[in-house]
């Protein structure tokens, strides 16, 4: 989804965050797929952006062994 977010030199912190948003991404996308908790869409979108940046983090740690 993000592989050519950076065009050129691209370092390898920065194809790691790109490679942990993405993975965030895809798990929020089947979270709303599969999300019917009575709440608007534009609510569970904010609900979802709010959650982007945290959840790449935790994954970032999570393979930072």
């Amino acid at each position: 989804m993000l592989e050519n977010y950076f065009p050129h030199e691209t370092s390898e912190i920065q194809k790691q965050r790109v490679i942990a948003v993405n993975t965030a991404l895809e798990l929020i996308k089947a979270t709303l797929a599969d999300a019917n908790d009575g709440q608007s869409i534009e609510h569970q979108l904010r609900a979802a952006t709010a959650s982007i940046a945290p959840l790449a983090d935790a994954i970032q740690r999570a393979v930072e062994v």
